[in-house]
Order: structure tokens, then sequence, then C-alpha cells
């Protein structure tokens, strides 16, 4: 295929997988808005592909969290947990003060993430180190804790893994009955990974999208298929996430590249934009100023990669598709 069917393809993907997302947010919706009601849910984890189940892990009914994703899931890539706390606040004190208000509960979930079974397979931000993640998440944890804008905010400290599903608490957190049931149900529908040869794309990363927004779920029903990067990141470290995903997807990812074309997805979420104004060309040419593209040997052309700007409505997640590099 030339790379302009295979775009076309990539495009027909994407608009199939938000209606298969939009379709199960529909059939969940009774569940969703009884505990909406209730509480507001932070749900914090890596941009990685192999989280889409991160989320689901917790129990919590399906779209029922507010999502932030970065690398590492850290809200600063400075790692300085005072930092991250003030960007938390940033992000999220206006909606949590109206939850408050509202005497609706709030809580956060803090979510780092490895692969027991094999630590190669772990968090790539943070090289795989499962100390070092629970000592970031640990120190941010305590330093929400401090702010008196959390005040009576329950905060879970819970490393997911990748290939099971399950969570594991830490930090002082306790064992969720949801969080194992949660974990069977994610085992026996969603399907678990496992070492064999055949399948090791299912432990490993095997993502060619990468989506940028904070409504990644609708437009990602499947795991392993694009990496998730919140708009409110600063815009350098937002940029700087973005090569992080193609340097993994050019050099690490399992996914073939043959048959599917690197997809950049600019989302829109109405009053909540993406602070990346550029033309396509320029973004290409920005991503590939990166020290991680140019470390990995990696330049980016046109051709290698589809550039889709959509917009969402965060309420009801119905979205379009907007313009694309095809267009161009």
């Amino acid at each position: 295929m030339t790379p302009d069917e295979l775009k076309q393809k990539e495009l027909l993907i994407l608009e199939k997988d938000h209606m298969l997302a939009l379709k199960e947010y529909l059939e969940t919706a009774e569940e969703r808005e009884a505990r909406i009601e209730k509480a507001l849910i932070i749900h914090v984890t890596c941009m990685d592909e192999r989280d889409r189940f991160a989320i689901d892990a917790t129990g919590e009914p399906y779209g029922s969290a507010e999502m932030f994703a970065s690398p590492g899931g850290c809200f600063t890539q400075d790692r300085d947990p005072v930092n991250g706390a003030k960007k938390f606040l940033e992000i999220y004190g206006k909606k949590i003060e109206q939850a408050k208000k509202d005497g609706r509960e709030v809580v956060v979930y803090l979510m780092p993430h490895t692969c027991f079974a094999d630590n190669h397979a772990g968090c790539a931000a943070f090289a795989a180190d499962e100390e070092a993640e629970y000592n970031h998440f640990s120190a941010l944890a305590d330093e929400l804790a401090k702010l008196p804008e959390m005040e009576g905010v329950v905060i879970h400290t819970d490393m997911y893994d990748t290939d099971t599903h399950e969570l594991v608490p830490f930090h002082g957190d306790a064992m969720l009955p949801a969080y194992n049931q949660a974990a069977d149900y994610l085992q026996q529908e969603k399907g678990i990974a496992t070492n064999a040869e055949v399948d090791e794309w299912d432990r490993f990363h095997a993502g060619y999208r990468i989506y940028v927004g904070n409504v990644p779920l609708a437009w990602t029903p499947r795991r392993n298929v694009a990496y998730h990067l919140h708009n409110k990141m600063d815009k350098e470290e937002l940029l700087e996430g973005i090569a992080l995903a193609v340097k993994i997807i050019k050099t690490h990812s399992h996914a073939d590249l043959e048959e599917h074309v690197m997809v950049l997805q600019l989302d829109h979420a109405y009053d909540d934009d993406t602070d990346i104004n550029m033309s396509d060309e320029e973004l290409i040419g920005r991503l590939n100023e990166s020290s991680k593209l140019k470390e990995a040997g990696v330049e980016l052309t046109a051709n290698d990669i589809l550039i889709v700007r959509t917009e969402t409505d965060p309420a009801t997640w119905e979205g379009q598709v907007i313009k694309t590099s095809i267009d161009s």
C-alpha cells in the first residue's frame, strides 16, 4: 500500500474505534452516571499504551474518571513532587472545589505500572525501576495530602501490572475487593497476556498511535494501540512526550509499520484545547529537533505519520475528525 492508502486505512480504523468506544460508553451509562453523581474520580497513570485497562482495574464504572497521562504518569517531568502537586491543582483544583461544594466525594488514583513477571517490560520512563516509581508516587501522595485544597480527598497508590491487570497497593494503601474483581473480569473478558512468543506483543509495546487530549478512552477501546498524553502538560514537555512515543514506536514497538502508519491524534475537547498551535509541517520539524529522536537515529517525514485533529465532547464522548494531514 502507498503511504496515502495506509493513512486512509488508519483513519477508518480510528473512526471505527471511536464508534466501538462510544457504544460501550452508552451501554454503561446508568452505573457511570450514578457514580459520577456521588464522586469526582481522578486517575493518574503513564502514557504507556499497555495501560489501557489500568483505569478499569480500579473497579470504577467505565468512563467515570477524569484521566491524566504523561511519561511515567508524572505531572512535571522534573519529577519534583512539590511541583507535581502544584500542577495537579492547576489542572484539577477548580473541579475538586466544585465537587466538594456539591457534596461529592473526591477520589484520586495514583497508578504507576510495571510487569512483575518480566521487569524489562516495565515502565520505560522510569527505566523499569519499580523502587523509583514507588518513591516518586509516595512522595507525590504526601505532597498532595499536605494541600488544604485536598483535605478529605481519598488518595490511592497502586502499582498496575500490565501483564495480569492486577493492582498492588503501596505506601499504606489498602487492597480493595473491587481490585480483585476487576482483575478477574479483565483477565477473563478482555484477555490476559502470556509470555508465549506468539503473543509477546501483548506483554511488550505494540502501539502505533499517540493520543493528545483528555478523553483518550473515547477513541481507544482496545489495549496496546495508543499512547496517551494529557493536553495540559507543559507545552515543551508535551512535545517531548510525543517524541518519546515516536521513538518507542520506531525502535521498540512490535507494531508492524508496513501494515500501519503512525498516527498522532490532537483532540480538542471544546473549551479545553491542546496547546500545539502549529502546522503539521512545523510539528514534524519540531519533533525532529528532539534529542530523543536524534539519539535514536529517527527522522520523521510526512509519509511516516498521519496527523489527525479531532474534537470530542467530554460529557458524551461524541467526537468527530476535523482535519487530517491527508487534507493538506
